[in-house]
């Protein structure tokens, strides 16, 4: 997720020349003008048109294949809708449209081509997928960008080599509507009492997944064993669609990486679509509809209209009301959804780099003074003398934690306890939804990643998004993580792999075992191995819950809740 911006980043200016080569569908006739040479197309016949591909080393791909009609005029802010049957060649060399978003240095594809018809997912199998008695299992990743930015076409996300390492697997890869396009409730406005359809998002989501389920057994892969992952706000879709009512049925089994759903009430929405229309200046629907979409993008870079975005809506229909969210997980275990669950161990060192600034000094001074001591201090702002003194226990606790190169320097000490204390607020919010689905009688195994960045802006730390090129198998673009561990990335893989196949991800030499309430058992995943630990983080967990112990909380999720800690 993203903290308020200061200055958009020099290297904003550089990705985006960095990425010019990758292009969308629909992308103008410059673009098109890039489009790949493929003399033996793979066709492959889906019920709305026959998809061509490209076999590059022993792998086939289509990217750009459309799963929903394009979100536009009639259709913007609308929920999606399947595309019209038909058998016309579709050309699925190159990923679609990143969804409309303004530039950020962080996320490369919002250096590429954007555009509203973003609807389009890709899809990775080895060369005789259809030639196996057997169809293979399927991968559904949902990328990252605190439901503001991001897409499939980041190089992180490739899954080239990732089916070329392991073959017995199909991927695919989602884009989703994003900020503004995707989560405000315009039933306010006048003339928008039929723009109510909250979580496009999400429905997106639900969209490719029942696309999935209809198309994918012509490219080889099992419908009955799909396995959903994503990182980030990928994580917060990932566990959103377990409990999904509209989900239910679509997917097996679900990996969330440093993410859990953080639902708002509905009016949320409603004033996140305020916060848009005020900004557009407009009076009525009419009038943000006659707005163009690279106009929106102006508009939003400008003013940061989708750092407001409030993301997930209770709002009864795509996510539970609170009060229903128990039930809703126990229907999710009812129907054998298993799950995956973990966090990295340092994830908030990852967001001094996230900043924007134009020096590395700037970049550590907005991240202290803007985001980690605010947060701090205003946790135990009613001046509760428990909560500070399990604060000032906290302190003490993580201090001699910190690497001694960095602890030298008073100030990035401080920084890096308080960071700690932030990504241990996250982790514990990660692992109560654990906790409920585990005690609902879920099948749940947790995790623990500690295989550092080797890049010193990350303190050389386990910190978030650090995994993608381990998962991915992109040691080539190794964002956020340096020079890749192979060992590690390997083993990761394995897992990965072995949970979407039999949901255990116990790999040849670290036996997996389920996590529940009473042993917590954990796997921590570290450089020279990997071990099961029970309860590893457990001082850390006892101090949050004595922290936010008189929290305020919404009906039936208690803990989950406890703190808006994007704000």
């Amino acid at each position: 997720m993203r903290t308020k911006r200061i200055l958009m980043s020099v290297l904003c200016v550089m990705l985006m020349c960095s990425f010019t080569l990758f292009t969308g569908c629909g992308s103008s006739d410059e673009d098109a003008a890039a489009e790949p040479e493929v003399t033996n197309p793979v066709k492959v016949t889906c019920e709305n048109g026959v998809m061509l591909g490209q076999t590059i080393d022993g792998v086939n791909s289509w990217k750009g294949v459309p799963f929903a009609k394009p979100p536009v005029d009639d259709l913007r802010w609308k929920a999606p809708e399947a595309p019209d049957p038909g058998d016309e060649e579709i050309e699925c060399y190159k990923f679609g449209l990143s969804a409309i978003q303004y530039e950020w240095a962080s996320e490369p594809a919002s250096s590429l081509p954007k555009g509203e018809d973003c609807l389009t997912l890709n899809i990775w199998a080895s060369e005789d997928a259809n030639d196996s008695d057997e169809p293979k299992p399927v991968m559904v990743f949902f990328h990252g960008g605190a439901y503001s930015w991001g897409g499939t076409g980041d190089p992180t996300y490739d899954g080239q080599e990732f089916v070329k390492a392991h073959p017995d697997v199909i991927l695919v890869t989602c884009n989703y509507r994003l900020g503004i396009m995707s989560w405000a409730d315009f039933s306010q406005v006048p003339g928008g009492e039929e723009y109510t359809d909250v979580n496009l998002g999400l429905r997106d989501n639900i969209c490719a997944l029942e696309w999935v389920q209809k198309n994918i057994g012509s490219f080889g892969g099992d419908k009955d064993n799909v396995t959903i992952f994503g990182e980030s706000a990928g994580g917060f879709t990932t566990t959103a669609l377990c409990i999904s009512p509209m989900a239910q049925g679509l997917f097996k089994r679900a990996i969330s990486e440093s993410g859990v759903v953080d639902l708002k009430d509905r009016q949320a929405a409603v004033d996140f679509a305020d916060v848009i229309v005020d900004t557009a200046g407009a009076k009525n629907m009419d009038d943000l509809l006659a707005i163009s979409g690279d106009e929106w993008i102006a508009l939003d870079e400008e003013n940061w209209m989708s750092d407001e975005c409030c993301g997930a809506v209770a709002d009864g229909e795509v996510l539970p009301e609170y009060k229903d969210i128990d039930s809703a997980m126990k229907t999710a275990v009812d129907n054998g959804i298993e799950l995956l669950i973990g966090s990295n161990h340092d994830e908030w060192n990852y967001f001094r780099s996230d900043q924007g600034c134009d020096t590395p000094e700037e970049d550590f001074d907005t991240w202290y003074n803007n985001d980690l001591t605010p947060y701090w201090e205003g946790t135990y702002k009613d001046g509760d003398d428990s909560v500070k003194a399990a604060m000032d226990e906290f302190y003490a606790y993580e201090e001699p934690l910190v690497p001694e190169e960095y602890a030298k320097d008073k100030d990035t000490k401080d920084a890096l306890v308080k960071s700690a204390f932030k990504t241990e607020t996250w982790r514990y919010q990660m692992m109560d939804f654990a906790n409920r689905y585990a005690d609902a009688g879920g099948d749940v195994y947790a995790y623990i990643w500690c295989v550092p960045s080797e890049e010193d802006v990350m303190y050389k730390s386990a910190v978030h998004a650090v995994e993608l090129s381990y998962v991915f198998n992109t040691i080539e673009d190794a964002a956020y993580a340096g020079t890749i561990d192979i060992p590690s990335a390997e083993r990761a893989q394995e897992a990965w792999t072995n949970f979407a196949k039999t949901g255990d991800p116990s790999i040849e030499d670290a036996e997996w075992t389920k996590y529940n309430t009473d042993s917590r058992d954990t796997m921590v995943i570290k450089k020279d191995g990997w071990k099961m630990e029970s309860d590893p983080v457990q001082r850390a967990r006892e101090l949050m819950t004595t922290i936010y112990a008189n929290e305020e909380l919404p009906p039936s999720y208690d803990h989950l809740y406890i703190y808006n800690i994007w704000e």
